[in-house]
């Protein structure tokens, strides 16, 4: 399944941009605001600097102003110096793909969220991917804190 995941990732992407090359048009870039310092909700972006830098990324899917989760784990894991830290130690690039009810949306960013939730079959909020290399997991809230999250997801990796 994560191989499936990283070729339709990659296939999407490099076919857009071939497309917009071909006809000397950009893909648009998002250009809504992130309810997450630090973060953003760019995709192609995003997945353009992986492939280029070989960095690790964390997909968040989150239904920020409704899901009690999602709040959870912003307040008690994102929002911590201690993963803040983390990811700026491991060069974790940090895509939200928000699905809130009382914020407006662009269409763009919107179809791009809706996508990505088909492609990696989302069911719930929140639901966290971590790719690094060729390897995926998911995740999601961890009790304990940013210590005993990031523990878990550099354990799930190393598996």
């Amino acid at each position: 399944m994560m191989n499936k995941i990283l070729l339709i990732l990659l296939f999407t992407f490099s076919i857009g941009n071939i497309v917009c090359a071909q006809e000397k048009k950009e893909i648009p870039k998002i250009t809504d605001e992130v309810s997450n310092e630090g973060w953003t909700n760019d995709a192609n972006e995003a997945f353009q600097l992986m492939e280029k830098e070989n960095y690790p990324i964390l997909l968040n899917f989150t239904g920020s102003d409704w899901c009690g989760w999602c709040k959870k784990i912003k307040a008690e894991i994102f929002d911590t110096k201690e993963f803040k830290d983390w990811v700026k130690e491991n060069n974790v690039i940090l895509l939200e793909l928000d699905f809130p009810k009382g914020i407006k949306q662009s269409d763009l960013l919107r179809s791009q969220n809706q996508y990505l939730a088909q492609e990696f079959q989302v069911r719930g909020y929140p639901t966290i991917f971590m790719i690094k290399g060729q390897k995926m997991i998911q995740t999601g809230y961890v009790k304990g804190g940013p210590a005993n999250w990031i523990q878990s997801v550099e354990a799930d990796l190393k598996n």
